[in-house]
């Protein structure tokens, strides 16, 4: 079956008109999909970030488009970050939430609108921009540890959360500019954990109403998608809790770290490759 996603406005559509819940279910590139969600999730769960670092670029060459990805990323997340910041309510106020989520969610519409001009490139240019976003975030998750002491002064603030909601409209990466700021003010690992959840719950319903204005109902068909995966993504999710707390961070962050940047890396020079391969003799 070829499925061209933004087709039709939700996938049941073909499924009424004749093209079967199981032939749908059997596409390829939604097969792929959800397993890939479903790893994103055991990673993040393993180790506390990277579910979109590690998702996106095998969600674009799996031959999603870039927008498809970031909502299949953030839909598919969604219970799991849910599930987290219940767990952890104790940890957290939710009033310090307040002003670095609303200046994410307002820089959410630059991101978008930058989407939009992204969009129009080809897909080679659109790997190549996530692998340089990759390689970006895990340079600042290696700052991760140095104290920041005036990360709270309003400048800062602004600039981080700012950067942040710019970078979720743009790819669905925004963690790491958040990860520097929440562990350079030497938050506990609880605090620290529900904070980022928090406000990755907080951007959820604005970014998928910003991207449903501009994109139309591929993103619906995409949401669609993602629901199909969560069963698949709680297990992952509660496999990978148990594995991160059985091997620990000093095993499993640099693996992680390692495979984040051979993904970028290859995402770079992918189009290079296939472009001298092209012109051999």
């Amino acid at each position: 079956m070829d499925f061209a996603w933004g087709q039709t406005a939700w996938p049941t559509v073909n499924i009424l008109l004749g093209d079967g819940l199981a032939s749908y279910l059997l596409d390829e590139r939604i097969v792929w999909s959800l397993f890939i969600l479903s790893a994103a999730a055991f990673i993040q769960a393993t180790v506390g970030f990277a579910a979109a670092l590690f998702g996106l670029p095998l969600l674009l060459w799996a031959g999603n488009d870039l927008m498809e990805a970031q909502v299949l990323i953030i839909t598919a997340m969604m219970p799991q970050n849910v599930w987290s910041v219940w767990k952890l309510r104790k940890s957290i106020e939710f009033k310090e939430v307040l002003l670095p989520a609303a200046i994410r969610i307002s820089a959410l519409p630059i991101g978008i609108a930058g989407l939009a001009a992204v969009m129009t490139w080809s897909a080679a240019g659109i790997n190549q921009l996530v692998g340089a976003i990759i390689l970006l975030a895990v340079a600042l998750q290696s700052l991760v540890g140095i104290e920041w002491k005036n990360a709270a002064k309003p400048f800062w603030v602004v600039v981080t959360f700012g950067s942040s909601g710019i970078l979720q409209g743009l790819s669905g990466m925004s963690g790491p500019p958040m990860v520097l700021w929440v562990h350079g003010q030497r938050y506990s690992a609880d605090r620290a954990r529900a904070f980022l959840f928090s406000m990755y719950i907080s951007n959820f319903l604005p970014q998928v109403a910003l991207l449903g204005w501009r994109f139309g109902y591929a993103v619906l068909q995409a949401v669609g998608v993602a629901v199909l995966s969560l069963p698949l993504v709680m297990i992952s999710a509660m496999l990978g809790l148990r594995l991160g707390s059985w091997l620990g961070d000093r095993w499993l962050r640099p693996i992680t770290y390692a495979c984040l940047v051979a993904l970028a890396l290859g995402s770079l020079v992918e189009p290079w490759i296939e472009s001298y391969l092209g012109d051999a003799p």
